[in-house]
């Protein structure tokens, strides 16, 4: 098994040694460390991702500063196809009636360059939401007015004065109407 050294540099040396870690600080940024990682053969390298490397892949994929951090105002929908982009979007349709699953109103969709397709992610009208029971799915078939007497009456019970002689003693020990309960027995043949 071949040993492994590790080196703290302020610059990825030329040449570089097998089977070893580089921790490089660079002078320009002394508060940020790059790590490089050598194979059995020097030439081998891997380099862990830096900050700069993610700041790339952001630019890249369209949301770095770029469209994905804009949105586009257009009329309608004809309006929102008509822009045919090419990196990922946001655009916010004002009159979206035009998409079957909005009846009235404005709504916003997101571009996805890589499948071409427009993903709805909000819509105006459910900012407005009125719930009426009538119109709840799954709900249970009481009606309001048994639901709402049922709760009334969560602590009413037909037996209530019974229930009320239910009590305990000083040692803890239940008790009714104040006396440790009576068994009546069957037999009490010994």
């Amino acid at each position: 098994m071949a040993s492994l050294s590790i080196y703290r540099e302020t610059a990825l040396p030329g040449t570089l040694a097998a089977n070893s870690i580089y921790f490089v600080a660079p002078a320009a940024r002394p508060d940020y460390v790059e790590i490089y990682v050598t194979g059995n053969d020097a030439s081998t390298v891997k380099r862990v991702i830096g900050q700069q490397d993610v700041e790339a892949l952001i630019n890249a994929s369209g949301g770095g500063g770029g469209s994905a951090n804009t949105l586009e105002i257009v009329d309608d929908i004809a309006a929102r196809d008509a822009l045919a982009p090419t990196t990922n979007v946001l655009v916010l349709v004002l009159d979206a009636s035009a998409d079957e699953t909005v009846t009235a109103g404005a709504a916003t969709y997101a571009y996805r360059a890589n499948t071409s397709a427009w993903n709805k992610i909000s819509e105006a009208e459910s900012m407005d939401v009125v719930l009426s029971w009538a119109n709840l799915q799954d709900k249970p078939t009481s009606s309001v007015v048994d639901i709402d007497d049922a709760v009334s009456k969560r602590h009413a019970h037909a037996n209530k004065t019974q229930l009320d002689k239910i009590d305990e003693d000083a040692n803890g020990n239940m008790t009714y109407g104040g006396n440790l309960p009576m068994t009546g027995w069957a037999s009490s043949n010994w």
